[in-house]
C-alpha cells in the first residue's frame, strides 16, 4: 500500500541469557514513529516457552500487597501494584502519581501526544488529568511476571470525579524493581480504537446535560473550572464581548468579568444535532444575576466535541435577543442645534399646544419663570400659556452637543427677545432629545437665569422712568397676567 500510518509501539523482548538460565528483560526507552511495512513476524527461537505460559487472561482483585523486596511470585501481587497507582491518583497529588514510576520510565498517556521521559514530565501529564478526580478499575487483565520483572496489560475504566463520566482505555503496565520498589517502567495507555472509528456515542438528553455541567461551573465562580470545559482549540463568541477568544487565557479572561454578575442559566429552547464524534446545541437560553436579579435572555450556539475522552465545547457563540437590539437612529451636530429651531417655531406660533407638542410623552420642563416642574402635556401646555403673551423668540449664543444612541444633548446659554417690550433676557438651557415613535423630542428642558444676574445692577434715572413704560405695555395686552408679572414676588399694591 502507499498509504503510512504513524503509530506508538512497545516491544517486550526476553531471552534466555547465554552465561545463565535467568531471564532478562530489554526496556527500549526510545520510542519513535516509524513508517514500516506490515509483515509477519515470528517469535526468535531462544524465548523460553515458559514465558508464554505464564501469560494469561485474568480477572484479580487487589487485595493482595506487592511485594516491596524480593521477586513478584504472584499475580495477586503485580494487580496490587495498579492499586497503589490508583491511591496515587486519589491523593490528587501529582508528585505522588509520579513517583509511582522508575526514574526514567517511558509514559505513553491517553490523553497527550508527548511521551513522558521523566519524573517532571510524568508530573506535568497528571497535574493536568487528575483535576478530573479520576478513578480507575481493571475491566479485563492480563499478567506475565518475569526474572525481576512483571507486566500486567488489558482494559480499564476510569470514572471521573469531576463529571460522573465512565471511559474505558487500553493498558500496558510493565513493572521493575528500582532500589528494591516494584516501579513503573513503562506505561502505555491508549483510547479504544472500536470507539474512535465509529465515534462516542451520545444521546440528546446527554448533550443538554453538557449544558448543566458547564451551568454548574459557572455556579463555582472560578473561571478556570469555566474554561477548562472548552476544547484545546475552541472559540468563545461572547455575549458582553466584541473580542473573539480563542485559548485558554484568553476565555478565562471574558469570565472572569462574567462571573462577577453571579449567572445561572437556564436553556428555554433547545435543538439538537449529533454527529461522529461531535453534537451540536442551538436555541435560547436565559441567566438570572445573582447580583441584581435581573434576568437577560440570549441565542447560544454549543458545538461539542470528544476530545481526550471527554466531551469539550469546541465553538459556543452568544448574542443578545435581536428585536432587543437598540438601532440608533443617526443625527449629527448639526442636525441636534436645529431641533432648538423648531422649537423657537413653535414659539413664533403663539400656541401653547404646538409648542407643548414638541416635548416627549414623559417630557420634563424646568422652567425660567416657575418653580414648578412640569412633568404633563397639560401642565407644560398652562406654563406656556402664559410665556407666549410676552411673544418671545430665542438665540443660542453658546451651546454643547452631545449625541448618543437614540438621544442627544445641547446645553448652553440663549438669549430670549420679548416681542412685547423689546426687552433681552439671557438664560442657561439644557435639552435632552430622544427619538420617540419615529421623530426627535425634548424629554427633558431645564432652563434658569443667569446667576450673575441677580447681583446688583446698576440702572440710571432714566431707565427707571423706561420702567413705568414696560408696565404700561403690559396693560395694552389686556392681560392680567402680563401685568401682575411686572410685580415682584412679594409685591405690595395699594390701588387707586
Amino acid at each position: 500500500s502507499a498509504s503510512s500510518v504513524k503509530i506508538r509501539y512497545d516491544v517486550l523482548q526476553t531471552a534466555v541469557s547465554p552465561l545463565s538460565n535467568h531471564k532478562m528483560v530489554r526496556v527500549r526507552k526510545k520510542t519513535t514513529m516509524h513508517t514500516v511495512p506490515i509483515k509477519a513476524i515470528k517469535a526468535p527461537k531462544s524465548v523460553d516457552s515458559d514465558y508464554s505460559k505464564q501469560k494469561q487472561k485474568t480477572k484479580l482483585d487487589s487485595t493482595a500487597k506487592p511485594a516491596a523486596i524480593g521477586p513478584m511470585t504472584t499475580e495477586k501481587e503485580v494487580r496490587a501494584l495498579f492499586s497503589l497507582w490508583n491511591s496515587a491518583l486519589a491523593t490528587g497529588d501529582s508528585r505522588i502519581v509520579a513517583s509511582r514510576y522508575t526514574k526514567s520510565p517511558v509514559l505513553l498517556p491517553t490523553v497527550s501526544d508527548k511521551t513522558r521521559t521523566d519524573f517532571d514530565s510524568v508530573k506535568d501529564y497528571f497535574d493536568t488529568f487528575l483535576l478530573k478526580k479520576p478513578q480507575g478499575t481493571i475491566v479485563d487483565g492480563h499478567i506475565s511476571i518475569g526474572d525481576g520483572w512483571a507486566n500486567d496489560s488489558g482494559i480499564y475504566e476510569f470514572t471521573m470525579g469531576t463529571t460522573g463520566d465512565k471511559v474505558k482505555a487500553r493498558y500496558t503496565f510493565l513493572y521493575v524493581q528500582e532500589d528494591g520498589v516494584w516501579k513503573i517502567q513503562h506505561h502505555h495507555s491508549s483510547v479504544m480504537p472500536e470507539e474512535i472509528a465509529m465515534g462516542k456515542s451520545i444521546t440528546e438528553d446527554e448533550v443538554r446535560g453538557l449544558f448543566s455541567l458547564w451551568n454548574d461551573a459557572l455556579a463555582t465562580l472560578d473561571p478556570r473550572r469555566v474554561a477548562y470545559l472548552y476544547s484545546k482549540k475552541a472559540v468563545l463568541l461572547p455575549t458582553m464581548s466584541d473580542t473573539p477568544r480563542r485559548n485558554f487565557s484568553s476565555i478565562e479572561d471574558y469570565f472572569t468579568i462574567f462571573l462577577q454578575n453571579k449567572p445561572q442559566g437556564e436553556i428555554l429552547e433547545s435543538n439538537v444535532t449529533i454527529g461522529h464524534n461531535w453534537a451540536q446545541d442551538c436555541g435560547i437560553y436565559e441567566f438570572t444575576m445573582g447580583t441584581t436579579g435581573k434576568k437577560v435572555k440570549g441565542r447560544y450556539s454549543f458545538i461539542y466535541v470528544y476530545e481526550d475522552n471527554e466531551w469539550k465545547i469546541s465553538h459556543h457563540h452568544s448574542s443578545i435577543m435581536p428585536e432587543c437590539i437598540v438601532i440608533a437612529e443617526p443625527i449629527t451636530e448639526t442636525e441636534v442645534r436645529s431641533l432648538f429651531n423648531l422649537w423657537n417655531d413653535a414659539l413664533a406660533t403663539e400656541d401653547p399646544c404646538k409648542v407643548a407638542d414638541r416635548y416627549s410623552k414623559n417630557g420634563v420642563l424646568l422652567p425660567t419663570v416657575s418653580d414648578i416642574p412640569r412633568t404633563d402635556y397639560p401642565g407644560i401646555v398652562d406654563y406656556f400659556t402664559h410665556f407666549l403673551k410676552l411673544k418671545p423668540q430665542g438665540e443660542i449664543l453658546d451651546g454643547n452637543i452631545i449625541v448618543g444612541t437614540n438621544w442627544a444633548q445641547d446645553a448652553g446659554v440663549y438669549e430670549f427677545t420679548m416681542g412685547t417690550t423689546g426687552d433681552k433676557v439671557k438664560g442657561r438651557y439644557t435639552y435632552v432629545y430622544v427619538f420617540e415613535d419615529g421623530e426627535w423630542k425634548i424629554s427633558q428642558h431645564h432652563s434658569s437665569v443667569m446667576p450673575e444676574g441677580n447681583k446688583p445692577q446698576v440702572i440710571t434715572e432714566e431707565e427707571v422712568k423706561n420702567l413705568f413704560q414696560l408696565w404700561n405695555s403690559a396693560l395694552i395686552t389686556l392681560d392680567p397676567d402680563a401685568v401682575a408679572k411686572r410685580y415682584a414676588k412679594n409685591a405690595v399694591l395699594l390701588p387707586t
